[in-house]
C-alpha cells in the first residue's frame, strides 16, 4: 500500500470536500463516511473488502492509504480514492440520501477535474514560440 504524506489541495463543491493531489481528483474515506451517514469504521471495513478482493495494483489504483490527525492529537488511518474507488465503494450505499450523495459527488468530480484540465491546457504552451 502507498502512504501519502504530501499536502493536498483541498476544494469544497456543493459540501462536497475533493482534493487535488499531484493532479490527481481524489476523496476522502472520513468525508464518505460523513456525508453517508456511516460509521468511519464501517467504510474502511468496505475498503479492505475491496482490496482483498483485487489485485494490489488494482486497489493501488482506485485507493491509497493516507492518515489525519485527530482531535486528541492521535494519527488514524484513512484512505483517499479517486472517481473509480468511490464508485466502486459507493455502488452498494443504499438509503434515504445515498443517490443525492452520490450525484453530488460526481457533479463535484466532474467540475474538479474540468477545472484541473483547463488549469493544465492554460499553464502548458502549445508551440515553440510560446515556450
Amino acid at each position: 500500500m502507498q502512504n501519502n504524506s504530501l499536502r493536498a489541495e483541498e476544494i469544497i463543491i456543493d459540501d462536497i470536500t475533493l482534493q487535488n493531489k499531484d493532479g490527481e481528483v481524489l476523496a476522502s474515506s472520513r468525508d464518505v463516511a460523513e456525508r453517508f451517514n456511516k460509521n468511519h469504521k464501517e467504510v474502511l471495513r468496505s475498503i479492505s473488502n475491496i482490496e482483498k478482493e483485487m489485485s494490489t495494483a488494482q486497489f493501488c489504483a482506485l485507493f491509497k492509504t493516507s492518515e489525519y490527525k485527530a482531535s486528541n492529537g492521535k494519527m488514524n488511518k484513512e484512505f483517499l480514492m479517486n472517481r473509480d474507488g468511490f464508485s466502486l465503494l459507493c455502488m452498494g450505499f443504499t438509503g434515504k440520501d445515498a443517490l443525492g450523495w452520490k450525484l453530488k459527488y460526481i457533479e463535484a468530480f466532474n467540475k474538479m477535474e474540468d477545472a484541473l484540465k483547463h488549469q493544465n491546457e492554460m499553464a502548458l504552451p502549445t508551440t515553440y514560440k510560446e515556450a
